[in-house]
């Protein structure tokens, strides 16, 4: 009988910084409460009309879209994703934060994220993936009444995808993600203690 993806868990981010010497992604992050995650890949293209006739077909590079369903985030991990500004209220080391939203967000953070996709094995994922270079679009926050029903809102971070600016020595290509399905000896910690790309995939999880 064929399985089904049924389940998420891992869910971690990391800072990635692009140079023209290349690019260096930070220690991954955990968020804590992941509820469901989809995937859309959009890959445009345009017809290129001249003297009566199809010309030619031109494709756009590949975005993909990515939603992560979440319990309530953690403010400090909400603001780091969205760039927002923080403001020390008091003084101290553990003096609490606030947090402003810049009216210009052009210079916001790309993140790589990690996550792991079950097929009904609550214990054990059966692919585990790294996307790189993300911009957060967006992170929903929604509440309702408190009544006598059950019902609870969480939040949606919606991440768009693209190209890398530096290819990866291994494949000649500026990957969007990679993918690895996980046997019997995959050691999937070792997947989530740093961003496995397609160069490094053999070191960390090859031993």
């Amino acid at each position: 009988m064929a399985k089904q993806f049924r389940g998420v868990s891992r869910l971690v981010f990391a800072t990635v910084t692009e140079t023209n010497e290349g690019t260096t992604y930070g220690t991954p992050v955990a968020i804590d409460g992941v509820k469901a995650i989809s995937r859309e890949i959009a890959a445009d293209s345009e017809d290129v009309w001249a003297d009566n006739a199809l010309y030619q077909k031109t494709f756009a590079g590949t975005s993909v879209t990515r939603s992560f369903e979440t319990v309530r985030l953690d403010p400090a991990i909400e603001a780091q994703l969205l760039g927002l500004t923080a403001v020390t209220v008091g003084s101290g080391l553990n003096a609490p934060k606030a947090y402003a939203t810049p009216a210009d967000a052009s210079g916001r953070q790309y993140f790589a994220f990690g996550y792991a996709l079950h097929d009904g094995n609550a214990e054990q994922p059966c692919e585990i993936v790294w996307a790189y270079r993300g911009i957060v679009n967006s992170i929903s926050k929604s509440a309702n009444t408190i009544d006598a029903g059950t019902g609870s809102e969480g939040q949606t971070i919606e991440v768009s995808f693209t190209a890398p600016i530096n290819k990866f020595t291994t494949t000649g290509e500026r990957n969007l993600d990679l993918l690895m399905p996980v046997t019997a000896g995959t050691d999937v910690d070792d997947w989530f203690s740093q961003v496995v790309t397609p160069d490094n995939v053999a070191t960390v999880m090859g031993a």
